[in-house]
């Protein structure tokens, strides 16, 4: 039914977040989506994020994320490349939206693939009074680094398995030192999703993506400061 898939595809989505030159050109602009950075964040003392859901034509939905937080440079970026450990520090409180209430897109499991650890596997499940939906999906996550040392990148794409109403999902998240903070880091989040349908593409309910985004982005920001706290001391 489209109902059911216009549900799957809005959990995918949300899992579906310098000097230059930092990246090789096979890489999305770096000096460009610094400039993007800043325009947004270069006001923004400490913790902050910002996020939105477009309509793009032609079947395509965007994701677009700006983040600032407080964040060890060197630590980041080894967390960042340990895959398996994601689990460990994303996964707390990840299904509270605060005041007893639950998500309800929730993630009831992520692990790192045992024969590849650049891939993350997630069991997630949409769960609404008479309707729930498991879903599961596995993302490949490769990790380089700018050349001088002062950005990185990691970019995602879906594994496809089985039927889906996506025909494709791509997207990085790109890291930079703040340039003025040398506590704060600068992220800027994109992803895109390609659908099959038309019609899943305009049922799709957008405000149900940016409610569900918001405040998982938050939780993922406090999740990962307590983590790389307890790996300083």
């Amino acid at each position: 039914m489209v109902h059911q898939k216009t549900l799957k595809l809005a959990l995918i989505l949300i899992l579906g977040i310098v000097s230059s030159p930092l990246f090789s050109d096979a890489d999305p602009s770096s000096t460009e989506i610094y400039r993007k950075l800043e325009s947004v964040l270069k006001n923004q003392p400490s913790d902050y994020f910002e996020r939105h859901v477009r309509r793009m034509g032609n079947n395509t939905i965007s994701l677009e994320s700006f983040v600032a937080v407080e964040a060890e440079w060197n630590l980041l970026k080894r967390i960042a490349k340990q895959i398996p450990d994601y689990p460990t520090w994303a996964l707390p409180n990840i299904n509270d939206r605060g005041g007893g209430e639950k998500f309800y897109i929730q993630i009831a499991s992520m692990k790192a693939n045992a024969a590849n650890p650049s891939r993350l596997e997630l069991d997630v499940v949409l769960s609404l009074p008479a309707l729930k939906i498991p879903i599961q999906r596995v993302f490949q996550i490769d990790f380089s680094e700018s050349k001088d040392k002062n950005g990185f990148i990691l970019k995602l794409s879906t594994v496809q398995v089985g039927d889906s109403p996506v025909k494709d999902m791509s997207g990085f998240i790109m890291f930079f030192k703040s340039p003025k903070n040398p506590n704060l880091v600068w992220a800027y989040l994109d992803v895109s999703v390609v659908l099959t349908h038309w019609i899943v593409y305009e049922s799709l309910p957008v405000k149900l993506l940016n409610s569900e985004t918001g405040d998982r982005i938050r939780i993922l920001m406090e999740n990962y400061q307590r983590f790389e706290s307890s790996q300083r001391n």
